[in-house]
């Protein structure tokens, strides 16, 4: 009876074990890892910084950011984008509003200055034209009538004059009904055909947006449209060189000449009360792979100069009372005030005329008038 309780027993317990199986660990994502790799890096940049000056006894001092002074080459210029133009554009238009029965080029042709591009139905013309002679040859009777009647008194004066300018009126408008003149539609330039925006069969002001019949462009020589702002129109002179580069150019760029400056400025958008002043750049036709009607990026050199000494502008503090500019100079983790004297200012650094530095030496970034000679700071690590 015993032995049947105990195998009871020992069945009843072995029913009631639990098997506990240990779960597999979730593997870290991608952005746990890196925000837990930049939580390390912050915190170990923290400990160089802050650690020394607690070993010795002392906070740590400022943090501060660092360039270097160093001889370079340094360029001032202005950069500005626009359009690459032809150098003279001709929109060719009519007042005649006939139908256009021959179109002689296409869209690419080099044409010269009068040469025939379309020719116009002249029946309509020529109905206008005979009208007109009719007219003339009526109102010139008349006025020799007139004259002859006013010399013996027999009308007034301004009867004559009526009849003489009646006389005078259809005698310019027979002379622009000039059947060649007006039906050969010309050239007024030499240079490419851009635009072509008629069909033979229709009329010629029948036009899409009323654009003009052909757009005439000299490609041989471009130019570039900028707009200065009335900020730096002062540096701009005419004959300055220019650097121009373009999508179309990959990484080839071509140059240019400053030719000609407006005497007058306009306002920059209808927004602004900024001005601006219009300038026109002559591109050379170096590469033929810049074309018109493309956006470019004029970058015009005002000085430029090699070799100078030269500091970060960014390390640049300017004394508001006495209009001094000065640096300070890391030497260790002691700071010292330097006064200095600039010259030409590039896109990041300045040119130094005057100033105990040296190169290689190390000037804060971003100073503060809260920086002072003898200050202790933690210059910020190198990355």
């Amino acid at each position: 009876m015993f032995r049947k309780r105990v195998n009871e027993a020992q069945a009843e317990g072995e029913n009631t074990v639990k098997v506990k199986v240990k779960k597999a660990r979730k593997p870290m994502s991608k952005k746990k890892k890196r925000i837990l790799i930049a939580a390390i890096i912050i915190l170990v940049l923290a400990l160089v910084m802050i650690v020394p000056g607690l070993l010795s006894g002392g906070e740590p001092g400022l943090f501060v950011s660092t360039g270097i002074v160093e001889k370079m080459d340094i360029e001032q210029a202005v950069s500005i984008k626009g359009t690459i133009q032809g150098s003279q554009k001709a929109d060719v238009a009519t007042s005649l509003n006939y139908e256009i029965v021959s179109i002689l080029v296409e869209e690419g042709d080099i044409v010269n200055k009068d040469q025939v591009l379309a020719v116009l139905d002249s029946k309509d013309l020529q109905d206008d034209y005979q009208k007109a002679a009719a007219a003339l040859k009526a109102s010139k009777f008349n006025y020799e009538s007139s004259k002859n009647l006013y010399e013996q008194g027999a009308i007034s004066k301004e009867d004559f004059l009526r009849a003489e300018s009646l006389y005078q009126t259809d005698k310019l408008t027979v002379e622009s009904l000039n059947i060649a003149d007006k039906v050969n539609i010309k050239s007024p330039i030499t240079g490419t055909v851009t635009r072509v925006n008629v069909n033979i069969g229709r009329y010629a002001n029948d036009t899409e947006n009323s654009e003009p019949m052909f757009v005439v462009e000299d490609l041989q020589n471009l130019k570039m449209d900028v707009r200065i702002s009335e900020y730096d129109i002062s540096k701009i002179q005419i004959g300055q060189k220019v650097t121009i580069t373009a999508e179309v150019l990959g990484q080839d760029s071509i140059s240019g000449t400053v030719s000609r400056i407006s005497p007058t400025g306009e306002l920059k958008d209808q927004t602004s009360k900024e001005m601006v002043i219009p300038v026109q750049i002559d591109v050379s036709n170096e590469n033929p792979r810049l074309i018109a009607g493309v956006t470019a990026k004029a970058k015009i050199e005002i000085e430029k100069k090699t070799g100078v000494m030269s500091v970060p502008i960014d390390s640049i503090l300017e004394d508001p009372n006495t209009e001094e500019s000065y640096v300070m100079v890391l030497n260790g983790t002691v700071l010292k005030k330097v006064p200095v004297e600039l010259g030409l200012e590039g896109d990041f650094n300045v040119e130094l005329t005057k100033g105990d530095l040296k190169d290689g030496d190390q000037v804060v970034l971003n100073p503060t008038f809260d920086m002072t000679d003898g200050m202790e700071v933690s210059p910020a690590p190198e990355m």
